[in-house]
């Protein structure tokens, strides 16, 4: 499915008393979705090529807010809160059971604690509540077939997601000359059925864990370069449309990311 997502979060980040901060973020989303076409064009050259209809876009907006503070010289905590984004729902994507596609961001909230053992070395661990029982789920052709029969069935159970407790755990080395390192262990991602009868048609395809390996090291008084492997246990742990059957699916269980800031 062609269905992609753009998010937009400029941010204000400023500090308080003599080691808090405080941050608050507007998140600007946009999705478009684009099918594609039945035959195939020519190009120039002879080569051809699926064309693409124009497709939909939808659009919505939220806020996040971040703030945190020192215990002591060795302990901080950090706590965060972001809304739900609500989506406009996209008429030419339909599901099963013809639902229009509509993919919201949920909301969720967040605490974590931070020990540092040493000055290079510190240890830190978090809990993440993401509220998705606020979101209307989205009845995929991607989904499994086993799960797809039994809302079918008669007595179809109600489709809905539970909220998810996302726990992490992981520490950072840090050197003045040579940048941080930094190790996460997360917990699964991936939301599960209200209903016991479909969550047990679920259990065996999503990931129950990620691992992270991410880099950083500044390259000016106000830059500074991030990069980052993130390792899943199955393909996809949260898909878009919803959800990515791993028996459907062969993505990568890998993801590379690199972000470069500048603090102005």
């Amino acid at each position: 499915v062609g269905l992609k997502r753009t998010v937009i979060a400029p941010s204000y980040v400023s500090q308080w008393g003599q080691g808090g901060n405080f941050g608050i973020t507007a998140v600007l989303a946009y999705q478009r979705f684009a099918s594609l076409g039945m035959g195939e064009a020519p190009l120039r050259d002879g080569a051809s090529f699926w064309p693409v209809l124009p497709g939909e876009s939808s659009y919505g907006a939220g806020v996040r807010l971040d703030v945190g503070n020192a215990l002591s010289n060795r302990v901080r905590w950090s706590a965060a809160y972001q809304s739900r984004v609500n989506m406009d729902a996209l008429n030419t994507l339909r599901g099963v059971y013809f639902d229009p596609g509509q993919f919201d961001i949920p909301s969720s909230a967040s605490v974590g604690l931070s020990y540092a053992l040493t000055r290079a070395l510190s240890f830190d661990v978090g809990v993440q509540r993401v509220m998705y029982s606020d979101v209307t789920p989205y009845t995929s052709p991607a989904l499994p077939r086993r799960f797809l029969a039994l809302l079918g069935s008669g007595a179809s159970p109600a489709f809905a997601w539970q909220d998810l407790n996302v726990y992490s755990a992981g520490w950072t080395m840090r050197s003045d000359a040579l940048g941080s390192l930094e190790l996460r262990y997360t917990t699964r991602q991936q939301p599960s059925p209200t209903s016991a009868l479909l969550k047990n048609a679920l259990d065996s395809d999503p990931a129950d864990h990620t691992v992270a390996l991410g880099y950083s090291l500044a390259t000016g008084k106000r830059a500074g370069l991030n990069l980052q492997a993130i390792y899943s246990s199955a393909p996809y742990f949260l898909g878009v449309p919803s959800y990515r059957s791993t028996n459907r699916v062969t993505g990568n269980q890998i993801e590379y990311e690199a972000a470069w800031s500048l603090r102005f």
